[in-house]
């Protein structure tokens, strides 16, 4: 038994809609794309230029549909747990404040999520360290590369292309491995519809040096979208035709992605939550459409806009991720509060908890005459006990998930221990894992020395 859902929330009839609708953006609307380079070849692909936009008739969208290779469609729930590192403070487990992130902070940080076994990782989108700093997609890589995390691929400025590319040549040489295989390079277009200048030319850098950046998008209803969730679902799914019409026009790509992130926009407050269920809405509906297009999907969950631990983050991770997991794919962020601004270990500690217990739920259970027991129920007879059983002892450590962090004893024990609640029990746990040796530099001191060298020279031009 697997617990798999297959997402059904728009009819054949809202599908059929929200394609056309897709169909009159890109025909009629068409994409502002700010590099003169693309927009000749996407007119060679045949759209249509005017300017800087670029509009797709609907023929060309429907050859490039037909011409794509279809994604292999999950089959079963999938989980991660990828922690991340953005601007933002650092919740501090032993004083409770909101600090600055430093260097051993955010080592910590990072040495935390490497030792918990049910956090698939860690990336760095960013180097609070470094926040004020030109050179800070530099400084950044240099820190993950050292510390065992994985640099989420921002580029920012276009001035700092030629050192990127130097440092990963680098860090492929020490790896002996090619360059393609070690770049990571991401972009983001500006909803709704802008592939923007700088963007475009750090996209174009590399790939005239044969390296692939990707694009993403993201869309607030109400703010770069429409305040209603079919508006912004039709307009993602035309930026992400778009963007895989790109991505063909570049490298030559057959396949394409629906992804992107659909957030609403407070209209209190304008501020962008990522705890809403507008978000799991348009999450379970890009991927119906992705099993409808033959493509990936792939839903931005498992976040929360509450400030500290507490009731408010673990329910609205859970709400935005796992219908989404029991759909094929969805992710818990472990640490990260307030909408991406604040990382707390504590936090990391708790979701980690959360991500063993989803595991747990998408990994099922056995279906078998040993599993069903027929003839121990018959054995143990009405009124029967089963806990002393050579049955039980056989199976229960893989029949039952067993919590470290949640409770597991009734009042009066859990009073008489002075347990505390699952914060404390956290805060225990990230003392006894800080206490552990730091791992060793995933770098050598030439490297690091090399890559410096890069740095200096970055920061010399770049004041």
């Amino acid at each position: 038994m697997i617990p798999y859902l297959e997402p059904r929330v728009l009819t054949e009839e809202e599908i059929a809609k929200i394609h056309h609708a897709m169909l009159s953006i890109l025909g009629r609307t068409g994409v502002r794309v700010e590099h003169a380079g693309f927009c000749e070849m996407l007119a060679d692909y045949g759209g249509r230029v005017e300017a800087d936009r670029v509009r797709f008739p609907p023929t060309l969208i429907e050859d490039f549909l037909a011409e794509s290779q279809p994604t292999p469609l999950p089959s079963r729930p999938a989980l991660t747990a990828q922690a991340g590192v953005y601007q933002g403070p650092y919740l501090d487990p032993l004083t409770g404040d909101l600090v600055p992130f430093t260097v051993e902070t955010l080592a910590g940080y990072i040495k935390l999520a490497r030792l918990l076994p049910d956090v698939s990782g860690i990336h760095m989108q960013n180097y609070p360290v470094a926040a004020a700093r030109m050179t800070e997609p530099l400084e950044l890589r240099i820190f993950a590369w050292k510390h065992g995390a994985q640099e989420a691929g921002g580029i920012q400025l276009t001035a700092l292309c030629p050192y990127l590319l130097e440092m990963y040549e680098i860090k492929a040489d020490a790896e002996g491995k090619s360059l393609d295989e070690v770049f990571r390079g991401d972009a983001f277009m500006i909803s709704p519809l802008r592939i923007p200048a700088h963007e475009a030319e750090q996209i174009a850098f590399f790939h005239e040096r044969g390296l692939r950046v990707s694009l993403s998008n993201m869309i607030t209803a109400g703010g770069t979208g429409p305040v209603t969730l079919a508006g912004c679902i039709a307009l993602n799914l035309a930026e992400r035709i778009a963007v895989g019409i790109l991505m063909r026009v570049l490298y030559g790509d057959r396949q394409w992605a629906l992804g992107g992130s659909i957030t609403a926009l407070d209209m209190r407050t304008l501020i962008q939550p990522y705890g809403r269920p507008e978000m799991l809405l348009a999450n379970l509906a890009n991927m119906q459409l992705g099993r409808h297009y033959g493509v990936h999907s792939w839903p931005h969950t498992g976040l929360t806009d509450a400030k500290l631990p507490s009731y408010e983050a673990g329910v609205q991770k859970l709400l935005t991720a796992l219908p989404c997991i029991l759909a094929g794919g969805g992710n818990i962020e472990p640490g990260l509060l307030s909408i991406d601004e604040v990382f707390s270990p504590i936090q990391m500690i708790l979701d980690a908890e959360v991500a063993s217990a989803l595991r747990r739920v998408i990994r099922g259970f056995e279906v078998s005459d040993e599993t069903l027991a027929v003839e121990l129920i018959d054995e143990m007879g009405p009124g029967g006990f089963f806990t002393a059983t050579e049955h039980t002892a056989r199976h229960f450590r893989e029949a039952q998930w067993q919590p470290q962090i949640w409770s597991r004893e009734m009042l009066q024990h859990w009073l008489i221990d002075e347990s505390g609640i699952d914060t404390d029990r956290a805060l225990e746990r990230w003392h006894a894992l800080m206490a552990q040796p730091d791992f060793e530099p995933a770098i050598s001191p030439e490297t690091e020395q090399r890559l410096q060298g890069v740095l200096a020279r970055a920061r010399a031009v770049l004041r």
